[in-house]
This record gives C-alpha cells, structure tokens and sequence, in this order.
C-alpha cells in the first residue's frame, strides 16, 4: 500500500475533526463563509466515524463530499429565494440612481426615511452585528459620531445577518444592545441584506460605485461626501480609528 492509501485507510474521526477546525479557521480569515458547508460536512463525517469506526475511507470521502455539496446547494438555492427577493415581486427596471441622497432606508423603529436628510453631511454607511468578533468596532464608531456630529456628520448603521448569522435577534433587540452595551447613538436601520439578489438598492450602489466586489463581512464601510458621492471603501478591519480613515473623514468635514 503507497503512503496516500495508508494514510487514507488511517483516518479517524479525530482527523476529520481536525479538518473541519482548520476549515473553519480559514474561512473566518477569508471572510466568505463558503468554506463553512465543508467544515459542517467534515464535523459530521467524524461524528459518524466515531460512533462507526469500521466505516470504510471510501465511503468517508464520499460522505464528506456529498454533505459538502447539500450544504453548497441549501445556501445558493436560500440565496436565490431570500424573503427580500420575494418581498419585492416581479422584476421592474430600477431607477437610475447618482447619488446616496437618491435612496431610503426604514428606521430601526420602522419608519420610512429619505437619504435626502443627510444633504450637507458627510456619513460613514456600515453594515453591523451584534455577535460578530468586529462588534466591539461599534465603540469606536461611536467615538466618532461624538467627535465630529457637530461638523454634519454622522454614521449610519445598517444591521444585516448574512455573514455567519451573526445578527439575529429582532430590531428591538438590536436597539437595545446598541444602546446598553455601547451607548450608540447615531442612526441605525432596520435590518437589510447587502450582498444577492435580495441586496437593498442602496448597497447595490454602493458596492457598484466601488468595483462591484460583494460586500465582505460585517462592519465593511464607505464614507460618503456632502455631496452624495462616495468618497472611499473600507474593508471590515479597518477600525473606526485607522489613521487613514480619520484623515479622510477629516478632509470631508
């Protein structure tokens, strides 16, 4: 037996265990959450292999790559019929939109709002979570919705739960985290997504103004001018306290 045969005919669910960790791991660094399905279908091959240890590595690989691909295949059919898809019908030509001010929003108290409320100021948009290993980024947002309100600015939160189910729970409950753990008090939304089919229009804009590339992981960020216009992306580890973002939210002041 050459050492690829042995090594498969050696697997146990410790091994499995191990990939599925590892997998995971990645995946947090990658910001995509693809590789999720594989750490899941990895974890549960173990699982059987622990309670079955004569499980053949034939059947092994095989599991691991049919659950693998029941999980690819849940997520892109979930995507295709997200509940903002249906919500919003037929498909209708959307109008041509220029600028931030062109869009709305819905409060996190469910009310309607015009982005025209914002003419004048410059404004960090964010895409937030509540359990996200970026939420403590909420402290420093924060920071500069106090630091600089008085020179028209604002940041403008908008929950959305599409990377790792981090944000949950319900608008009330949203509210109410932000309020007692970080005591936010720039505006927040109702919840949105950000990336598929069922991306709210302005984040369409937005990530179409900026290359196109989806939006990443929670907590990505554009900072928008008085203007309307977009004046730079960043990616979810830029903090609220990079220099450079400061610097460029200083300028726009």
């Amino acid at each position: 037996m050459n050492h690829v045969g042995y090594a498969l005919a050696s697997l146990n669910f410790l091994d499995w265990w191990l990939l599925a960790i590892v997998l995971g791991i990645v995946d947090v660094f990658l910001l995509r959450g693809w590789l999720l399905m594989p750490a899941v279908a990895a974890g549960l091959v173990g699982f059987a292999l622990m309670l079955f240890p004569q499980i053949a590595w034939p059947w092994q690989l095989g599991g691991f790559a049919l659950l693998t691909a029941i999980g690819i295949g849940v997520r892109l059919a979930h995507g295709a019929k997200s509940p903002a898809a249906e919500a919003r019908g037929p498909a209708m030509e959307e109008p041509v939109m220029s600028s931030f001010h062109d869009f709305a929003v819905r409060t996190i108290a469910g009310q309607d709002k015009s982005l025209k409320d914002f003419k004048g100021q410059t404004v960090l948009v964010v895409n937030v979570a509540s359990e996200c290993g970026l939420t403590p980024q909420y402290a420093g947002l924060e920071k500069l919705q106090r630091e600089f309100s008085h020179k028209n600015f604002s940041v403008l939160g908008l929950p959305c739960n599409q990377f790792g189910a981090q944000e949950p729970g319900t608008e009330a409950e949203i509210q109410k985290f932000c309020s007692a753990r970080y005591q936010v008090t720039f505006p927040l939304t109702s919840k949105i997504e950000v990336n598929g089919t069922g991306a709210h229009p302005l984040y369409k804009w937005l990530k179409a103004q900026t290359g196109g590339a989806d939006i990443q992981w929670n907590f990505e960020k554009f900072l928008v001018g008085k203007d309307g216009k977009i004046i730079k992306r960043y990616a979810p580890k830029i903090t609220p306290d990079d220099p450079q973002l400061r610097a460029d939210l200083q300028a726009a002041l």
